[in-house]
């Protein structure tokens, strides 16, 4: 049987996936950090900046390599969409394997909006809101879950937003009740069902859920429920059990404001699929063109 770094090796002799010499990087800063790894970003030789994806050795070279493969067979999947964080190859630094990834030039969604929300109008809100939700419709038709959606799973790159880090991303196929991606992630995003029920099978529906949050975030500028930032256990009782949403933004186009919160409704059933929620943005963006908003 092949073993996983044989997997790789020959993926990589069969031109399937790029590798890169480790000595062609330099210039590193670390970025960004989560359960399962950090980023950090580098200058590639005669490319210019990239970002490498490294994953945390806590556990044995087999487990942290299966985490390798298992986020790059996603990578390879879907990599050429125009809304997904561009995968580039790979490259090895004598110890493991590492994720070579386009570089975003404006960072993570939440401080994007941080930093620029005083200058967006709602034309530029509402592509930002098409460009997350072009990218889940596309990982839908392929039958991929993200199942980890939030701020700062959502990288700019010149203007343009991108969905990233795949971690815990699934073919819906792959699902199970008792998968560690409904334990993992921020109760502002997270499916109320999952929370409710450790066993819940996250699907579709679930990522439209965090979807939701993710519109109103964009309306508002601000990170959702920061009231609640040191109750977590409390927020997610009132997110699950007492349906606590945050309030709409002053200004906010109706339809607009109606739709996240069709996607952030309790029932999974009567949240809207991805292709109605792209179609009411276009409806959206139509309505709003000529606004001077």
């Amino acid at each position: 049987m092949t073993s996983i770094i044989e997997w790789i090796e020959e993926k990589i002799k069969n031109e399937y996936i790029h590798y890169f010499e480790y000595g062609k990087f330099s210039h590193f800063d670390e970025i960004g950090r989560g359960s399962f790894g950090k980023v950090i970003k580098a200058n590639l030789a005669n490319r210019g900046l990239v970002a490498l994806k490294i994953f945390f050795n806590d556990n044995s070279k087999e487990k942290l390599n299966e985490e390798f493969v298992k986020e790059l067979k996603l990578l390879c999947e879907i990599d050429y969409h125009s809304n997904i964080n561009r995968f580039l190859g790979v490259t090895n630094d004598s110890m493991s394997y590492t994720l070579v990834l386009e570089y975003a030039n404006e960072g993570n969604l939440r401080d994007y909006l941080r930093n620029n929300f005083a200058s967006l109008n709602w034309n530029r809100k509402i592509k930002m809101a098409l460009d997350i939700t072009n990218g889940l419709k596309f990982l839908h038709s392929k039958e991929i879950i993200h199942r980890d959606l939030h701020s700062k799973n959502i990288l700019v790159n010149n203007g343009k937003l991108l969905i990233a880090d795949f971690g815990l991303s699934k073919k819906l196929a792959e699902v199970t009740t008792s998968s560690m991606g409904n334990e993992m992630g921020m109760y502002e995003y997270i499916d109320p069902q999952c929370i409710k029920n450790i066993k819940y099978k996250k699907d579709k529906k679930s990522d439209i859920y965090s979807l939701g949050v993710l519109l109103w975030e964009i309306s508002s500028g601000s990170l959702p429920f920061h009231d609640y930032r040191s109750n977590r256990n409390i927020l997610a009782i009132h997110i699950s059990y007492k349906n606590l949403r945050e309030e709409p933004i002053k200004d906010t186009p109706l339809k607009y404001q109606q739709l996240y919160q069709k996607c952030w409704d309790d029932e999974p059933k009567s949240r809207p699929d991805i292709k109605e929620v792209y179609k009411i943005l276009n409806e959206v963006r139509c309505g709003t063109k000529n606004q001077p908003w």
